[in-house]
Protein backbone atom coordinates (compact mmCIF):
# COMPACT_ATOMS: atom_id res chain seq x y z
CA UNK A 1 0.00 0.00 0.00
CA UNK A 2 1.77 3.39 -1.27
CA UNK A 3 1.18 5.83 2.06
CA UNK A 4 -0.01 8.64 -0.18
CA UNK A 5 -2.60 6.48 -1.66
CA UNK A 6 -6.27 7.63 -0.83
CA UNK A 7 -7.92 3.76 -0.04
CA UNK A 8 -11.44 4.07 -0.80
CA UNK A 9 -13.81 1.41 -0.51
CA UNK A 10 -17.84 0.74 -1.07
CA UNK A 11 -18.93 -1.87 1.18
CA UNK A 12 -22.96 -2.11 0.72
CA UNK A 13 -24.89 -3.00 4.04
CA UNK A 14 -27.08 -1.20 6.07
CA UNK A 15 -25.69 -0.51 9.24
CA UNK A 16 -22.86 -2.54 10.52
CA UNK A 17 -20.03 -0.18 11.57
CA UNK A 18 -21.95 3.34 10.99
CA UNK A 19 -23.83 4.57 13.65
CA UNK A 20 -26.30 7.54 11.62
CA UNK A 21 -29.07 9.39 13.49
CA UNK A 22 -29.74 10.41 16.59
CA UNK A 23 -32.10 8.18 18.37
CA UNK A 24 -33.33 4.57 17.75
CA UNK A 25 -37.00 5.82 17.34
CA UNK A 26 -36.18 8.16 13.72
CA UNK A 27 -39.57 10.67 13.16
CA UNK A 28 -42.17 9.77 10.48
CA UNK A 29 -44.65 12.28 10.21
CA UNK A 30 -48.39 11.27 9.01
CA UNK A 31 -47.47 7.78 7.43
CA UNK A 32 -50.47 6.20 9.04
CA UNK A 33 -51.73 3.92 5.05
CA UNK A 34 -55.25 4.36 4.74
CA UNK A 35 -57.25 1.80 2.99
CA UNK A 36 -57.07 4.47 -0.09
CA UNK A 37 -53.45 4.28 -0.47
CA UNK A 38 -53.00 0.60 0.40
CA UNK A 39 -52.21 0.31 -3.38
CA UNK A 40 -52.14 3.65 -5.10
CA UNK A 41 -49.24 4.42 -7.34
CA UNK A 42 -46.14 6.31 -5.87
CA UNK A 43 -44.54 8.44 -8.26
CA UNK A 44 -40.56 9.78 -7.24
CA UNK A 45 -39.09 13.13 -8.78
CA UNK A 46 -36.55 15.06 -7.90
CA UNK A 47 -34.34 12.00 -6.35
CA UNK A 48 -31.04 12.86 -5.24
CA UNK A 49 -28.23 10.69 -3.89
CA UNK A 50 -24.30 11.73 -2.43
CA UNK A 51 -21.74 10.44 -0.51
CA UNK A 52 -21.73 12.30 2.98
CA UNK A 53 -19.74 12.25 5.86
CA UNK A 54 -20.43 10.91 9.37
CA UNK A 55 -17.36 10.50 11.25
CA UNK A 56 -13.67 10.77 11.05
CA UNK A 57 -10.66 9.90 13.57
CA UNK A 58 -8.19 12.11 14.86
CA UNK A 59 -4.85 12.16 13.09
CA UNK A 60 -2.55 9.35 14.17
CA UNK A 61 1.27 9.55 13.81
CA UNK A 62 2.62 6.05 12.13
CA UNK A 63 5.64 4.78 11.86
CA UNK A 64 6.77 2.38 8.84
CA UNK A 65 7.53 -0.59 11.36
CA UNK A 66 4.57 0.10 13.32
CA UNK A 67 2.20 -2.22 11.25
CA UNK A 68 -1.45 -2.60 11.88
CA UNK A 69 -2.56 0.64 13.65
CA UNK A 70 -6.20 1.43 14.87
CA UNK A 71 -8.34 4.69 14.21
CA UNK A 72 -11.73 5.58 16.14
CA UNK A 73 -13.60 7.76 13.85
CA UNK A 74 -16.06 9.63 15.57
CA UNK A 75 -19.46 11.36 14.31
CA UNK A 76 -19.80 14.63 12.73
CA UNK A 77 -23.31 14.33 11.49
CA UNK A 78 -26.37 12.98 12.02
CA UNK A 79 -28.50 11.33 9.08
CA UNK A 80 -31.83 10.22 10.47
CA UNK A 81 -34.46 8.55 8.11
CA UNK A 82 -37.73 9.99 7.53
CA UNK A 83 -40.86 9.98 5.63
CA UNK A 84 -43.17 13.37 5.32
CA UNK A 85 -46.69 13.76 3.73
CA UNK A 86 -49.25 16.06 2.99
CA UNK A 87 -51.67 13.82 4.40
CA UNK A 88 -52.39 10.47 5.23
CA UNK A 89 -51.29 8.31 2.94
CA UNK A 90 -48.87 4.95 1.69
CA UNK A 91 -47.26 3.35 5.03
CA UNK A 92 -43.67 3.74 5.56
CA UNK A 93 -42.31 0.52 4.63
CA UNK A 94 -44.45 0.31 1.36
CA UNK A 95 -42.82 4.16 0.69
CA UNK A 96 -38.93 2.80 1.74
CA UNK A 97 -39.80 0.00 -0.41
CA UNK A 98 -40.87 1.72 -3.66
CA UNK A 99 -38.13 4.13 -3.57
CA UNK A 100 -35.26 1.28 -3.15
CA UNK A 101 -37.03 -0.60 -5.90
CA UNK A 102 -36.91 3.25 -7.82
CA UNK A 103 -33.66 3.17 -7.33
CA UNK A 104 -32.46 -0.41 -8.49
CA UNK A 105 -31.88 -1.56 -4.81
CA UNK A 106 -33.15 -4.41 -2.53
CA UNK A 107 -36.19 -3.98 -0.81
CA UNK A 108 -34.42 -3.60 2.69
CA UNK A 109 -31.20 -1.86 1.70
CA UNK A 110 -32.32 1.96 2.85
CA UNK A 111 -32.28 2.90 6.38
CA UNK A 112 -35.66 3.30 7.52
CA UNK A 113 -37.71 5.24 10.18
CA UNK A 114 -38.66 3.17 13.86
CA UNK A 115 -35.62 0.64 13.07
CA UNK A 116 -32.42 1.15 15.52
CA UNK A 117 -30.46 3.01 13.46
CA UNK A 118 -26.90 1.05 14.41
CA UNK A 119 -24.57 -0.97 16.50
CA UNK A 120 -21.43 0.76 18.23
CA UNK A 121 -18.82 2.37 15.94
CA UNK A 122 -16.36 0.27 15.02
CA UNK A 123 -12.76 0.67 14.54
CA UNK A 124 -10.90 0.85 11.30
CA UNK A 125 -7.85 -1.49 11.40
CA UNK A 126 -5.43 -0.10 8.78
CA UNK A 127 -1.53 -2.14 8.00
CA UNK A 128 0.47 0.96 6.59
CA UNK A 129 3.97 -0.01 5.31
CA UNK A 130 5.45 3.74 5.41
CA UNK A 131 5.24 6.41 7.77
CA UNK A 132 3.25 9.57 7.96
CA UNK A 133 0.19 11.47 10.03
CA UNK A 134 -3.29 9.76 8.99
CA UNK A 135 -6.77 9.91 9.43
CA UNK A 136 -9.56 7.10 8.63
CA UNK A 137 -12.70 8.32 7.57
CA UNK A 138 -16.43 7.14 7.00
CA UNK A 139 -19.72 8.44 4.73
CA UNK A 140 -22.88 6.93 3.87
CA UNK A 141 -24.80 7.59 0.54
CA UNK A 142 -27.46 9.99 1.79
CA UNK A 143 -30.83 9.71 -0.54
CA UNK A 144 -33.60 12.64 -0.88
CA UNK A 145 -36.60 12.43 -2.83
CA UNK A 146 -39.79 13.70 -3.09
CA UNK A 147 -43.09 11.87 -4.37
CA UNK A 148 -46.88 11.82 -5.13
CA UNK A 149 -49.23 8.50 -4.00
CA UNK A 150 -52.48 8.06 -6.17
CA UNK A 151 -55.01 7.70 -3.11
CA UNK A 152 -58.51 7.27 -3.90
CA UNK A 153 -57.75 10.21 -6.67
CA UNK A 154 -56.67 12.59 -3.98
CA UNK A 155 -52.97 12.89 -4.67
CA UNK A 156 -50.76 12.80 -1.30
CA UNK A 157 -47.72 14.67 -1.55
CA UNK A 158 -44.47 14.13 0.24
CA UNK A 159 -40.72 13.24 0.37
CA UNK A 160 -38.34 10.98 2.32
CA UNK A 161 -34.98 11.13 3.17
CA UNK A 162 -32.66 7.90 4.10
CA UNK A 163 -28.99 6.36 3.23
CA UNK A 164 -27.48 3.25 2.41
CA UNK A 165 -24.43 1.98 1.85
CA UNK A 166 -21.00 2.72 3.55
CA UNK A 167 -17.77 4.14 2.33
CA UNK A 168 -14.38 4.35 3.59
CA UNK A 169 -11.42 6.86 3.24
CA UNK A 170 -7.45 6.31 4.88
CA UNK A 171 -6.15 9.80 3.92
CA UNK A 172 -2.35 11.02 4.75
CA UNK A 173 -2.36 15.06 6.31
CA UNK A 174 0.13 16.53 4.38
CA UNK A 175 -0.82 14.93 0.74
CA UNK A 176 -3.64 16.48 -0.77
CA UNK A 177 -6.70 14.26 -1.46
CA UNK A 178 -7.63 15.40 -4.83
CA UNK A 179 -4.49 14.21 -6.19
CA UNK A 180 -4.71 10.81 -5.38
CA UNK A 181 -8.90 10.09 -6.39
CA UNK A 182 -10.30 11.42 -3.43
CA UNK A 183 -12.40 14.37 -5.28
CA UNK A 184 -15.50 13.70 -3.70
CA UNK A 185 -16.56 16.52 -1.53
CA UNK A 186 -16.81 14.19 1.80
CA UNK A 187 -13.36 13.39 1.37
CA UNK A 188 -12.12 16.77 1.40
CA UNK A 189 -14.23 17.62 4.27
CA UNK A 190 -13.02 14.86 6.43
CA UNK A 191 -9.35 16.04 5.38
CA UNK A 192 -10.18 19.93 6.41
CA UNK A 193 -11.85 18.63 9.72
CA UNK A 194 -8.71 16.31 10.65
CA UNK A 195 -5.44 17.87 9.29
CA UNK A 196 -6.85 21.09 8.56
CA UNK A 197 -6.87 23.01 5.21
Amino acid sequence: MKTSAVLLCAAVFLVAGCRVGGSDSASVTRTTAGPACADGEIRWAGVTEERRLIAVSRPVDVDEKDGKIRFSPVRVRELEPKAEMSGEGPSAGRLFASLGEHLGWEADTLARPGRSSAAAERDDVVDYDGAGTFVSARAVRAVDASFVADCSGTPVHGSVSSWHGSSGASLQCGVDPSGEGGKEPWVAEAYALACGS
